[in-house]
């Protein structure tokens, strides 16, 4: 062996020494480093403290000051529970009101029944169906009915028959075929 290869052998030995000397230096300083750290962890902020987390390698243990919400549910696909009915038709048909209205009720707010209904229940969309469904008054439909003859040039029939004599006893009769 060589005077030149041992001379840097040792050479290399006392530099691999002081190394080992700053880092045993580091670690004992590193636990004082951590205790500071974690007496003002209080003062950093969420996003701090992450990044202090990250850079010594440990995971947070804490839970954040405000919870994270959950990611809301994907509304496609989504099953709604069942609703009681909101509107019923004299026909029977009844909706909860909920989404797009039925071409039934559409079609019965076209018609005279329905047109005749609402001008004598304003405000209200369709008769609720709860029971207590307003007939629309003989003189309503009557009325309607004009309205739509002078619109269309045409005659338009009421769908319910309207007596002629509009007396408590005719009302009452035409209540009892109803």
């Amino acid at each position: 062996m060589a005077l030149t290869t041992l001379q840097s052998i040792n050479a290399e030995i006392k530099n691999l020494e002081a190394q080992r000397k700053l880092v045993e230096k580091r670690d004992g300083e590193v636990p004082k480093a951590l205790a500071v750290l974690q007496k003002f962890a209080k003062v950093l902020s969420p996003a701090q403290r992450r990044q202090v987390a990250k850079l010594i390698g440990e995971t947070l243990d804490d839970k954040p000051a405000r919870e994270p919400k959950a990611a809301p549910a994907s509304r496609k696909g989504r099953k709604l529970g069942k609703v009681a009915p909101k509107y019923r038709l004299p026909t029977g048909e009844t909706w909860a009101g909920r989404g797009l209205t039925p071409k039934a009720f559409a079609a019965w707010a076209k018609s005279a029944e329905g047109k005749a209904w609402a001008q004598a229940n304003p405000g209200a969309k369709f008769p609720p169906a709860s029971g207590a469904v307003k007939k629309a008054s003989a003189k309503a439909v009557k009325k309607v009915a004009k309205g739509a003859k002078k619109a269309t040039g045409k005659a338009v029939r009421p769908t319910k028959k309207v007596p002629k004599n509009t007396g408590k006893k005719a009302v009452k009769k035409a209540a009892k075929k109803a």
